[in-house]
Parts: structure tokens; C-alpha cells; sequence
């Protein structure tokens, strides 16, 4: 630069000259004979070569203390003395020479150190004049924020950039000025902001000024600010929870999802807390567990836990744990983020409740697929419900269409005596048979103290025209049937309709096939048997010529009241048929006189015939085939008595005979239909069958058992309970 060109030649011509005027000095001094000032006058030459050449300080010493020897011997006497006094004078020389250098070079260093630092500082720098108010120096820095070169700076006053000045020198004096936000003059008159920090430099004949520009400071402050409420917006619109933790464990900040989320009025609310009391105590564990990973720096994974509102309701989130780093070190912080799972863990358990639905539901319906008959349908279905929903038992009940009487058809495991037919009446029927809906009762206990059963559910079975019956599961264990149990049931109940309805509708077939082939069996059968002997008997009589005209008679008669017996079945039967009985009292008297005028050739016995009976004209079925039967079987020779005893509202008839008797082993199976005895006068086991149908229509009973108790070989005896007809007067 021109300013260190001048000083440098100004160090070099005072060297030249301080060096010719010390050997000039020499020279006259040794040749006056003054040996003791002159020698001083080198250290001047020395010192200003050691200041601004210090590298070759040591040279030109040596080249000084050279001349200088060279003077003495030429110009001294030549004693001893005066040598070893230039001698000592030249090493004083080379000492002066090093201190002089080193500190220069020391001093250089520095001044190189700073003058860079002031050249190369990214902050302006000038130095001012406190007094004058002249500017001495300015950076680089300083100089292109201005748009000042170098030279024009060094001309300029301080308040021409710095129109405040005149207010802070007084400021000044008083102490430092630090990181005042102020303006300062470019060249072309433009404010350019900066942060100004001021001092006066010791002896404070100078001052020094550092200046950054905070315009693009103030431009990254702006679009910092502009991402903060961006970046707050975004927050604070997102359904997912935030919140961020320091190293103290305490939430340092938490976004309004968070506030909503845990039930708080404000952030203020959440600030301050330790987050472990946001977590349900079953949960700490794990969320502890997810910080130590976090804070490791492991890969942060979404987990599960349940977490507490302020009002201390729990609810389960996701939630992600990430260590906040700053520069790519850890700043301790961590990000907490989590969301509300409940809607999606309804929605997960509702997949699980369809799909164990779906499955349940299958299994019962291949069960019911597989069945053969509805009796087998009934079972097996009943059987995979309480399998596979875990209650300990049950039964089935279905009603016929246009039928009130529900039957039990299934029953399994231990339960309550269960009614074999549920009437139209019972509560049961009124309520759950003609609303159709699912019936539960989880006080069973309570309500029925006798029963081991603690809840019941009954599920309709729909069909075209209405319920056409239900199935009952009870749990002895079971506190309540859970709502999932409910809509399985309810699923169960409507797959199962159609295959009992189909199943209903088979078994209505088989029972109508069954019935039209007894009647044309009968038709065929026993009345064309009838009518062949009663047919070949008289034709006999027209060929006989024995006079026996009387037997074959009575046998043609026998024939034919056989053939009018059976035609009386089956009316019997069309009229149990065709629905409920209109009951009206019936004397029993006119009946047995009837019936013993048709078996006029047999010992019949009435004891006590005198009672009324509530029933309708089909009762004498009853009797005409009981006595029929005895006759039958008896033979001409047996006694058959009637006996009838009357009670407060039932009216016991005995039918007993002395014939063979009924076999044990025949007994329990005597009254059902198609049962046949074990003699070859035994018919189509119809007749009993009508009997024990038309008793149960009267509402009575009928049994069978031994003339003589123990002695079946001996005879047997029929009897009967019947409903007694009472006058109103009585």
C-alpha cells in the first residue's frame, strides 16, 4: 500500500543516514583521540534495522561492528586496552541487534495478526478519531457495506456515515457501546442497517467502531418468523397430537391437537408437566421404554399405549417418541407425537366380531347342512351353539304353521325341567313368539331361585308367516351375554330359519305320505278283508243245506261290524285333524248299553256307568275299540268288566278283560302309532293309537297295565282319566 511504502523508505534513509554519521563521528573522534561517545552513535543504525528489518538486523550488524573495528585499528594508538573496549562495544552491538529484532519481529507478528483479522473480519471496522472526528481507518468489510473505497474512506468524517455520532460520543466516553440497532450512510445517501458496537482503545486518542449489516440478518428473521407461523399453523391444524419434552422430563411446548386431545384449556395447562403423568400407570413401563430408545438414537416405530386426560379418562394412542437434534448433535429434547385410536380400535374390533360372526355362523349352518331330519337338524345345530359360544345349555322349541303349542324338539345339558309344549297363553309364547325378537334375561337366577341357570337367551327362528319357534342357550357361569353374543345370536336364528322351515315342511310331507298310505292300507286292507269274509260266509249260507243258516249269519255280521269298525277309525281320525274338540257333557251310560248290544255273545260287566264326562261323540271310539279289543283277543269264554270311578273332576274308566294280556315289553310302546300285537288277530295297531289321541284331546290320560298286578299272563287292564262334567249348581 502507499501508506506502508513511505514509511518503509523513510526507515531506510534514517538508517543510512544514522549510519553515516556514526562512522563519520568515529572517524574524527579516534583521529581527536575521544574514545569513549562516538561508539553510542552505532546503536541508532542498529535499533532502526533490528525495527524495520528485523531479519537482517544481525547482517547489518555484523557489517557495522566490521567498519567499526576497522576504524579503531586504523585510527586507535593500537593498545591492548582500546581493542578489547571495541571488542566489548561490538558484542553490546550484536546484543542490542537480537533484543532489538525479536521484539520487532514479535511487534510485526501482532500487528500482521490484527491487520488481518481488521482486513478480513466479516464485521466492518473503521477507526475514528474521538477528537477530530476523522475516520483513520476502515476495513474492507466496512468499506463495501458502505460502498466506500479505501482512499475515500480515509477522507471522510464519522458523522458523514454515522449521523448519530454527535449523540454517542458523549455515550462514548462513558463506557462501551455494545450491539446498538442503528443506520448508517452509504455513499449513495441509503440507511443500511446494522448492529453497532463501539469503544475507545486505551489512551482513547482512537477509536474503534464494529459494524454488521443486519439487513440480511433481518431478511432470515423475517422468513424465519414466516416459517414459525407456518410451521404453528401446521401444528396447530393437525389432528395428531405434539408435544415436546426438555431434558428435565417437563413438556416444553404442545400444540392445540395435544391441548384437546388430554382436555386442557391452553398449553399453559401442559407446559411444565412431566409427560409420565399423561400416561395410564399400566403404561409407564413401555413409554420409558420407548425414550431410552429414542434417546440412543434408535429408529423411532410407532407403539400403543393408553394414555390419561386432566380429568384423569383414559384413552389409547399411537404414539412416537423422536430425540429433537440441532447441528446433527442431540439436544436432548425429545418429540412426542400421538393420535386418538379409539374409532380405529372399534373398527378393529368390529371386524373381529364379524369374522367370529361369519365363522360361528358357518359352523352351524354346515352342521345344520349336514343333518338328516329335523330332529337331527335341531340337535346338531343346538349342540355347535353352545360349542362355540361357550354357554352351558339349551333347547329348541318350533311351532307349525297356523299351530299356538310350540314343542320342544332339542334339549342339551343339564337345565330346568323344560315344559314338553309351550302354549299360546304363556308369557313366554306372548312375548317372544309373536315379537319376534331377541329375548334376554341376565337375572335368571333372581327370577327363578330354584334354577342353576344365571342367564338365558332365547333367539327367534323366523319364518314366511312369523317365528316359527326358538332356540334357548343358558350359562350357569355366564354374568351377562355380551352384545357381540347377541348379534351372533340373532344371525344364527335367521340362517337357521330356512333349513328348519325346509326341515318343518319334509317332516309335514312324510307325516301327510305316512298318513294317506294308512288310510289306503286300511281301504285295501282290512276293509276289503272284512267285506271278503263276510262275502264268502254268505255265499256258504246260499250253498249250504245243513240248516246252520245262524252261524254263518252271525259270523257275515261279525264280518261286517268289523268292516263299519274301521270306517269309524278313520273318521276318527279326519276329525282329530281337523283342530281342537268343542268338549260338551257326555253320559257314559247310553255308550256301554251301545257298545254291549254290539258285543251282545260277550261277558261284559258294567259297574258304576252312571258318570258324565266332558267330550264330544268320538268318546264311544274310545270304548268300541278298548272293548273291542278285549273281545277280540279274549275270545268267546273271556270276562271283560268296566269299571268307572268318579272323582272331584276327573272321571277314572277301567277297562279289564281275562284274556292273554299285554307283554311288558309291549307295553311302553302300545299306544303309539303302527304297533301291532304278537297275535295273528292283531290288526294295524291303529286302534290304540286313536285311543291315546283322542284321550290327550279331551285332556286326559290313558295307561296300560295287568288285571292281576305282576300277573300280565292273567289279563289286562286299560284306564283311563277323564274330565268330569260338573253342572253349574254344583
Amino acid at each position: 500500500m502507499p501508506g506502508t511504502f513511505t514509511r518503509e523508505s523513510l526507515i531506510t534513509f534514517s538508517i543510512a543516514v544514522s549510519t553515516l554519521v556514526a562512522f563519520g563521528a568515529t572517524t574524527y573522534c579516534l583521529s581527536t583521540g575521544i574514545f569513549i561517545v562516538f561508539s553510542h552513535l552505532f546503536y541508532i543504525p542498529i535499533v532502526l534495522a533490528g525495527y524495520g528489518y528485523p531479519e537482517r538486523c544481525l547482517a547489518f550488524t555484523g557489517a557495522l561492528a566490521a567498519g567499526y573495528f576497522a576504524e579503531v585499528l586504523f585510527f586507535s594508538p593500537g593498545n591492548d586496552l582500546e581493542i578489547a573496549n571495541a571488542l566489548l562495544r561490538i558484542a553490546m552491538f550484536f546484543i542490542v541487534a537480537v533484543v532489538v529484532s525479536n521484539l520487532s519481529s514479535r511487534l510485526k507478528a501482532r500487528e500482521s495478526r490484527y491487520r488481518g483479522i481488521f482486513e478480513t473480519s466479516g464485521a466492518g471496522i473503521f477507526l475514528f478519531s474521538p477528537g477530530t472526528g476523522e475516520i483513520a481507518e476502515m476495513n474492507r468489510g466496512c468499506s463495501t457495506l458502505l460502498g466506500y473505497s479505501e482512499e475515500e474512506a480515509r477522507s471522510l468524517e464519522i458523522s458523514s456515515i454515522w449521523p448519530e455520532y454527535s449523540y454517542f460520543s458523549n455515550v462514548l466516553e462513558e463506557g462501551p457501546i455494545e450491539s446498538l440497532d442503528c443506520s448508517l450512510a452509504a455513499r449513495d445517501g441509503a440507511p443500511r442497517p446494522v448492529l453497532l458496537s463501539a469503544t475507545l482503545l486505551p489512551g482513547q486518542q482512537e477509536g474503534c467502531a464494529v459494524v454488521t449489516g443486519t439487513a440480511e440478518l433481518k431478511r432470515m428473521e423475517s422468513r424465519l418468523r414466516r416459517s414459525e407461523e407456518m410451521l404453528r399453523v401446521i401444528l396447530d391444524t393437525t389432528d395428531v397430537g405434539i408435544i415436546l419434552t426438555d431434558p428435565g422430563r417437563e413438556i416444553a411446548e404442545a400444540n392445540t391437537a395435544a391441548v384437546q386431545l388430554f382436555g386442557a384449556a391452553g398449553r399453559e395447562d401442559l407446559v411444565g408437566r412431566n409427560p409420565c403423568d399423561l400416561v395410564a400407570e399400566s403404561d409407564r413401563d413401555i413409554v420409558r421404554a420407548y425414550r431410552e430408545k429414542a434417546l440412543r438414537g434408535e429408529a423411532p416405530l410407532p407403539g400403543e399405549c393408553t394414555l390419561c386426560r386432566l380429568d384423569g379418562t383414559e384413552w389409547p394412542a399411537e404414539i412416537t417418541i423422536t430425540r429433537f437434534e440441532q447441528n446433527g448433535s442431540s439436544s436432548g429434547l425429545l418429540v412426542v407425537s400421538f393420535r386418538d385410536i379409539t374409532e380405529r380400535r372399534r373398527a378393529e374390533e368390529a371386524i373381529r366380531e364379524e369374522n367370529r360372526r361369519l365363522s360361528v355362523v358357518n359352523e352351524i349352518v354346515a352342521a345344520a347342512a349336514a343333518s338328516h331330519g329335523l330332529e337331527d337338524l335341531c340337535r346338531l345345530s343346538l349342540a355347535k351353539v353352545l360349542t362355540l359360544l361357550g354357554f352351558d345349555c339349551g333347547a329348541v322349541y318350533l311351532v307349525h304353521p297356523g299351530d299356538d303349542v310350540a314343542v320342544l324338539r332339542a334339549q342339551e345339558g343339564e337345565s330346568r325341567v323344560l315344559p314338553e309344549k309351550v302354549h299360546r297363553e304363556h308369557p313366554l309364547y306372548q312375548e317372544l313368539v309373536r315379537a319376534g325378537t331377541l329375548h334376554c334375561v341376565e337375572d335368571f337366577v333372581t327370577r327363578y331361585p330354584g334354577s342353576r341357570v344365571r342367564v338365558l337367551a332365547m333367539m327367534p327362528i323366523p319364518g314366511d308367516d312369523g317365528p316359527t319357534g326358538w332356540i334357548e342357550v343358558g350359562s350357569k357361569v355366564k354374568e351377562t351375554i355380551t352384545r357381540s353374543e347377541r348379534v351372533i345370536l340373532r344371525s344364527v336364528g335367521e340362517e337357521l330359519g330356512n333349513a328348519i322351515v325346509k326341515g318343518m315342511l319334509q317332516e309335514d310331507l312324510e307325516e301327510a305320505l305316512s298318513e294317506v298310505n294308512l288310510y289306503v292300507d286300511i281301504l285295501t286292507h282290512d276293509i276289503n278283508n272284512a267285506n271278503t269274509i263276510a262275502m264268502g260266509y254268505l255265499q256258504m249260507l246260499s250253498e249250504s243245506g245243513d240248516g246252520s243258516d245262524g252261524t254263518f249269519v252271525g259270523k257275515s255280521l261279525a264280518a261286517i261290524y268289523q268292516s263299519n269298525e274301521v270306517i269309524q277309525n278313520v273318521l276318527a281320525l279326519r276329525k282329530l285333524k281337523s283342530g281342537d274338540a268343542e268338549l260338551r257333557p257326555v253320559p257314559l251310560g247310553p255308550v256301554f248299553r251301545n257298545i254291549c248290544s254290539y258285543h251282545a255273545g260277550s261277558h261284559i260287566v258294567c259297574n258304576g256307568a252312571d258318570a258324565t264326562l266332558l267330550a264330544d261323540d268320538l268318546i264311544s271310539v274310545v270304548f268300541a275299540n278298548l272293548i273291542g279289543n278285549a273281545v277280540k283277543f279274549g275270545g268267546q269264554e273271556a270276562v271283560i268288566t268296566v269299571s268307572v270311578q268318579e272323582e272331584e273332576n276327573t272321571v277314572t274308566v277301567t277297562v279289564a278283560d281275562t284274556g292273554p294280556g299285554v307283554p311288558d315289553d309291549l307295553k311302553p310302546r302300545l299306544f303309539k302309532r303302527s304297533v301291532r300285537g304278537t297275535t295273528k288277530k292283531s290288526g294295524k295297531g291303529l286302534g290304540l293309537y286313536i285311543v291315546r289321541m283322542l284321550v290327550e284331546r279331551y285332556g286326559g290320560s290313558v295307561r296300560v297295565g295287568d288285571r292281576v298286578p305282576g300277573h300280565p299272563e292273567e289279563g289286562a287292564a286299560f284306564t283311563l282319566t277323564l274330565p268330569r262334567y260338573r253342572p253349574a249348581t254344583e
